[in-house]
């Protein structure tokens, strides 16, 4: 299939390829000629027309969600450096351990040291 810089044009050709593909289903054919056998379908323009509507209107959310999904991501470096050596991942691990169960008054506690509080 073969694009163009005219969007109308593209989206016509996907259209027509998304019913195309649709229609071709040998389940969409027989579901397609027993409801039209019923009556329940008894025009197939109106038919092809909501499955093209449908088609686009599903195609149009898809990109709607495809913008709003697209934002820059910054991918977090696993990586970590101490003095310019890069960490092993016990290392990152055992860090990650001490900074979660870390007690800050406890260690100030244990090294005797006291801080002042503002306005004592």
């Amino acid at each position: 299939m073969e694009f163009h810089n005219n969007a109308e044009e593209d989206i016509e050709k996907l259209s027509r390829a998304i019913v195309d593909a649709i229609v071709g289903s040998k389940e969409v054919k027989s579901i397609l000629s027993r409801l039209i056998e019923k009556n329940v379908i008894v025009d197939k323009g109106f038919m092809m027309l909501m499955i093209k509507v449908q088609a686009l209107s599903e195609l149009a959310d898809l990109a709607e969600k495809d913008t709003k999904a697209k934002k820059p991501s910054k991918k977090k470096s696993t990586k970590q450096y101490i003095d310019g050596r890069e960490l092993t991942p016990g290392e990152i691990a055992f860090l990650d351990y001490c900074s979660k169960n870390f007690n800050e008054k406890e260690w100030l506690k244990k090294a005797g040291i006291t801080l002042e509080e503002e306005g004592t």
